[in-house]
């Protein structure tokens, strides 16, 4: 039975410093997002398993919403869970995590919930470690400090004393944008068969594959580890592989390298997305 099913929303509601009450949704594949969403709030709600139950109505004094930047964009559960539910709050607030460049992703995803009814009163983005593996390498990533740690308690200083702030680009701005995003390859939507490889050779059956995907591609088979279905590309499958047994087809920058939030366990991940 999950949550949103059992009519206990009340019980992961947080009480603010301000004695308001508030809910934030996250998405997450690595913990990135899931440890930006604990910062407003100790009990947040994952998007995979609201969008599993029935409950499409939240009504709060404030409501967040945390997910990953992809290619400037919300992923496509978040853009889901945006389309289906309705959120009543005087306040609502949204932290996207990016790794590299934020590119116009605060606009385009503003832009977006305008349309499907939903008015941010506040969004901001927060740089943490880049888990896009076809460019980074995680190892490098993981050497550099980019003070998540700092931009987190301004957004949380923000977010308590309910600041109204959406940033927008310069005309500038928005055509470097358009001339990065040409770079990058569209990838959406686009299925795991075509994307992800399994080395059965090195997959030993654990079953993590199985429990950490948001779309519920993978399963367990007489012939070993099965996937099919239309890829999120959260890269979940991968990045917590134990036995680095999944890679991308179209190549990585390091094969051995692997992430996962310190501070956000492997549970965490499963608890998050298992369908």
């Amino acid at each position: 039975m999950t949550l949103a099913s059992t009519g206990a929303l009340s019980m992961f509601t947080s009480c603010t410093e301000k004695g308001k009450k508030r809910i934030v949704f996250y998405f997450t594949a690595t913990g990135n997002s899931l440890y930006a969403a604990k910062k407003f709030s100790e009990t947040p709600l994952s998007i995979p398993q609201i969008l599993k139950g029935k409950n499409r109505v939240f009504e709060a004094d404030e409501i967040g919403i945390v997910f990953p930047d992809y290619r400037a964009f919300a992923p496509l559960i978040v853009q889901k869970f945006i389309q289906e539910v309705t959120l009543k709050a005087s306040y609502l607030f949204s932290v996207i995590t990016f790794g590299n460049y934020d590119c116009n992703v605060i606009e385009s995803w503003n832009q977006f919930a305008i349309e499907h009814g939903v008015h941010f009163n506040y969004i901001t983005t927060i740089k943490m470690v880049d888990n896009y593996l076809p460019v980074f390498d995680m190892d490098e990533q993981l050497k550099m400090d980019k003070q998540e740690e700092s931009q987190l308690e301004q957004a949380v200083a923000d977010v308590l004393e309910e600041k109204n702030h959406i940033p927008s680009l310069t005309e500038e701005e928005r055509q470097q944008c358009l001339r990065v995003l040409q770079r990058v390859p569209e990838l959406f939507p686009i299925s795991s068969e075509l994307l992800l490889e399994v080395n059965k050779s090195s997959c030993n059956g654990c079953g993590i594959c199985t429990k950490v995907c948001p779309r519920k591609n993978f399963s367990l088979t007489d012939k070993g580890v099965e996937h099919t279905g239309d890829c999120e590309f959260c890269l979940a499958c991968i990045q917590n592989c134990p036995q680095k047994a999944i890679v991308l087809k179209r190549g990585e920058r390091n094969k051995e390298a692997r992430y996962r939030h310190p501070r956000i366990s492997l549970n965490e991940i499963v608890l998050a997305n298992k369908q």
